[in-house]
Formats: structure tokens, C-alpha cells, sequence
């Protein structure tokens, strides 16, 4: 289906302006004239999109409440004003976790995601290798497996952000979801508990208001923290250092940056400033490390094999090392962060 007119401007904007499978999206939440027009005259409140767009005042009070429940629009959460201003989502996943992450959701619209996502978003790669795009998050090394004696993790540290968090709200994994929906990883190590992923500060907000899932405390959320350790997840969250960020829990074979790097080769995921080491000697050629590794970084002989290039330095393989060969060693300068 191709691009409603009026949004043309988006579908080039999230980087497909010929994606008939974005128009289809596109079209779906934004079914009626009067609702592309709202969304094209975006941002604003509903007094100026009335003007901007000749549709009455309350109409568009509840063109914006359908389009926001079905996460098409979201709310400036940065802009304190007498009434609500809403604006369109500035990327292709935000856009698409939003929409998702509506309860209920239909099972076509998880199809068309899934379609946007596994075949037609590798199109634009290329593009942004060009540009030099920096990723948009970065990989969080396992505490466990960092000497923390010699070494200060800060913003490196899943339990820092957390325990420095105003708010937490855990909600479930949009990734994971959708290939769980589409039965396409009957093999998922994630636990059970779905809520595994989690928003800081301001990042919940949006959330609960969609009643989208639930703010917890401090202690809860390290426990979630564990057991997506224990599972062998990777830690990821945004790559520059912000106070308000998502903190993700992510498997190969669910996760959307994951699969990027693993099966498409771009560096949707920025490394830790760390990365493996293997002690020969001690590694007991036992294959545990093979299995823990997100990024497919390691094959076993007799002993490991590590391709460091593929190496993330999230830590996984060394807090379940049997032999304890493998540690993770300081790579990059603390300034490989992201501050801006």
C-alpha cells in the first residue's frame, strides 16, 4: 500500500519513502483523512492543530487520544504547557516499539513490523555507514565479570543506573515479544518474567500513561537485573550518558540491534570499553562460553576461540566460566563514552 499524501513527509523522514509495507503501517494508524492531516501538522496542541488543519478543537482532542493509545504520536514530555503537545516519533523504532507495545494489538501489525524490521530495514544500512551514523546504544559490561577493585564502572554499570534512577518502570520486551508471537525463537534463553526491559527518569512517563507497564522499586529491578544475567542476556542502554534512558536485556535471537550486527554486520550496538581475554591454560574446552556469547564471537576446539573484533565486552562468557579463563580486561578510555 503505498504512503497516504500527507505523510509522505514521515514515511522519507523514518527513511522509507517507498516502503510499501511503511505505507500499509502508516495507513493502518492513520486510517481517516482528518487524522493525516492532524499528523501532519505535528507538533502541537489541539487549539493549534485545529487552526493549523481546520478540523474543530475536539475532534482533534480525540484524533490525538486514539492516535496516541495506538502509539502512533506521543506526547512532549519536555514541554510543561496548559494543555498537551504531541509530536510524531522521530525514528523507525521508536515508532515501532510504541505501536507495539499497545495492548491488544493485532497480529497483522506485528507481521508488517517484523516484515519492516528483518527484510526492509537492511536497506538502509548502507546509508547510514555512509553518514557515519553512531549507534544508538552501547553495550553494559556483567558487574560480576569486572574486577571492580581496580576498576570503576560508572555510567558502565547496569546497577549504577539503576540505583541512581528516579523512577523505574519495567515493561515488556518489544523484540522479544514479537518473535515470541510469530513462534520465531522456540529456543528464547530470556527468563519468564516479560517485563524484563526497563525505562529511567522521564523514559517511563510515556509508558504509564499508555497504562503500559508498572513502576518498580530499587530492589526489584536488580532482581531483574539478575536474572537476565543469569540468563545470559546483554545489558544495552543509550550511547552517550543521559540521565533518562531505556535499559534493555537483549538475546540473538530476538533482539533487533543484535540481529543487525550478527547477521546484517553494521554496528547498531556501540562495545563496552572492555573486552575478553582468554587464559589457554586454564580453559577447560567445554563449550560454556560458545553458548553464552549474544554476539557469536567464540567457537571451541580444544580450547576457546575468541574473534575479538566480534567481542562486545558485555561480560557474559566470564561470569560462567567453569575454568574462570576468561576475565574481562580494560580496552578503550573512560572518554569512549558518549557524553553529548
Amino acid at each position: 500500500m503505498q504512503t497516504p499524501e500527507p505523510l509522505k513527509f514521515y514515511a522519507k523522514k523514518l527513511g522509507y519513502p517507498k516502503s510499501e509495507t511503511l505505507g500499509t503501517i502508516l495507513s493502518t494508524l492513520f486510517d481517516t483523512e482528518e487524522k493525516q492531516k492532524v499528523a501532519a501538522a505535528l507538533p502541537g496542541d489541539a487549539p493549534q492543530l485545529s487552526e493549523k488543519t481546520g478540523v474543530p478543537v475536539e475532534e482533534v482532542r480525540s484524533i490525538l487520544k486514539v492516535l496516541r493509545h495506538f502509539g502512533a504520536i506521543c506526547k512532549n514530555q519536555k514541554v510543561q504547557a496548559e494543555e498537551e503537545v504531541y509530536v510524531l516519533y522521530p525514528g523507525l523504532i521508536e515508532l515501532r516499539d510504541a505501536v507495539l507495545l499497545t495492548p491488544g494489538i493485532g497480529m497483522d501489525m506485528v507481521e508488517l513490523w517484523d516484515r519492516m524490521i528483518r527484510k526492509e530495514m537492511q536497506e538502509i544500512f548502507p546509508t547510514w555507514k555512509k553518514l557515519n551514523v553512531p549507534p544508538m546504544m552501547r553495550t553494559i559490561p556483567v558487574e560480576a565479570a569486572v574486577d571492580t577493585r581496580s576498576t570503576v564502572l560508572d555510567e558502565d554499570s547496569a546497577r549504577h543506573i539503576i540505583e541512581n534512577a528516579r523512577q523505574i518502570v519495567a515493561i515488556p520486551c518489544v523484540c522479544r515479544a514479537t518473535r515470541h508471537r510469530l513462534n520465531k525463537s522456540p529456543d528464547c534463553p530470556a527468563p519468564e518474567d516479560a517485563h524484563i526491559c526497563m525505562l529511567i527518569n522521564k523514559f517511563g512517563m510515556e509508558a504509564l500513561e499508555r497504562g503500559i507497564g508498572a513502576e518498580i522499586t530499587t530492589e526489584e529491578a536488580l532482581a531483574k537485573l539478575k536474572a537476565a544475567e543469569d540468563a545470559g542476556l546483554v545489558h544495552m542502554t543509550r550511547n552517550n550518558v543521559k540521565s533518562d534512558v531505556a535499559l534493555c536485556n537483549c538475546c540473538s535471537c530476538c533482539c533487533t540491534g543484535l540481529f543487525a550486527v550478527n547477521q546484517v554486520k553494521y554496528e547498531a550496538f556501540a562495545p563496552s570499553r572492555f573486552r575478553v581475554k582468554l587464559d589457554e591454560d586454564a580453559c577447560l574446552g567445554c563449550g560454556t562460553c560458545v553458548d553464552r556469547c549474544q554476539f557469536h564471537a567464540i567457537e571451541c576446539e580444544d580450547v576457546a576461540v575468541i574473534d575479538l573484533a566480534s567481542c562486545f565486552g558485555c561480560g557474559n562468557c566470564v561470569s560462567t566460566c567453569p575454568g574462570e579463563a576468561l576475565t574481562l580486561e580494560e580496552f578503550r578510555p573512560r572518554d569512549f563514552i558518549r557524553n553529548t
